[in-house]
C-alpha cells in the first residue's frame, strides 16, 4: 500500500479463531500460527493518496466455516440487499440501522462494535449509524458499514465491512468484492 501512495496511513486489525469460527474480540498477536481451520478476519482500513479512509474486510477460512459462521454469512448477504436499498438520500442513520441489522436480530444474534459510521478524511467521522441516530444521511455521503455480529454464546462472531456511497437512489459499495467466505485460493482475473 505504501509503494501505492498510501503512506502509513493505515489500521489494520486482525480476528482469529479455531474450527472455522473466529473470537469477537481484537487481541494482540501471540505465538500461536494460524491454522489451516481457522477462520480469519483481516480488517484493512486505509487513507489512500488524496488522504480520504476506505475499510474492508472479509473472512477467510481454508477449511470449512462452522455451521454457526455459514448462518451468519446468510445474515450478511442480507445486510448487503438491505444496505443497498436503505443507504438513500433522506433515510436516518437510525432507520439504515435497522435496516441493515434486522437479519442479525431477527436470529437473535448481538450486535458489537458499531454497526457503521461516515467516514471521509479521517476514519471515523460523525454521523454513527446506530439505534437512536436521527441524523438524515444525503447523497454524496460515504459510509463504513461493518455489522459485528456475535453468537449466543460470544464464543463466534463474523466482522466484515465495505465502504458505500449513499445515492438518490440507495447504497452504492466502493469495492467489488463479492459478500463471501473466502477459502483463500481465491485469485483475481
Amino acid at each position: 500500500f505504501v509503494a501505492q501512495g498510501c503512506g502509513r496511513s493505515t489500521m489494520d486489525m486482525v480476528l482469529v479463531g479455531e474450527d472455522g469460527a473466529a473470537l469477537p474480540e481484537f487481541k494482540i498477536a501471540g505465538s500461536r500460527r494460524v491454522r489451516e481451520t481457522d477462520m480469519v478476519l483481516p480488517s484493512l482500513e486505509v487513507a489512500g493518496p488524496g488522504g480520504h479512509w476506505v475499510e474492508v474486510s472479509r473472512a477467510i477460512c481454508p477449511g470449512t466455516p462452522s455451521a454457526e459462521s455459514q448462518r451468519m454469512l446468510e445474515a450478511y448477504d442480507e445486510y448487503y440487499a438491505a444496505a443497498r436499498k436503505i443507504l438513500h438520500d433522506g433515510t436516518t442513520a437510525h432507520d439504515a440501522h435497522r435496516a441493515v441489522s434486522k437479519g442479525f436480530t431477527d436470529r437473535g444474534w448481538a450486535l458489537g462494535h458499531v454497526t457503521g459510521h461516515s467516514i471521509g478524511m479521517t476514519m471515523i467521522e460523525f454521523p454513527k449509524i446506530g439505534e437512536g441516530i436521527d441524523t438524515v444521511l444525503r447523497s454524496g455521503m460515504v459510509l463504513s458499514m461493518h455489522p459485528h455480529v456475535i453468537s449466543d454464546d460470544g464464543q463466534a462472531c463474523l466482522y466484515m465491512q465495505d465502504t458505500w456511497l449513499v445515492t438518490d437512489d440507495g447504497g452504492v459499495p466502493l469495492a467489488d468484492l463479492p459478500m463471501k467466505i473466502f477459502d483463500g485460493t481465491e485469485a483475481r482475473p
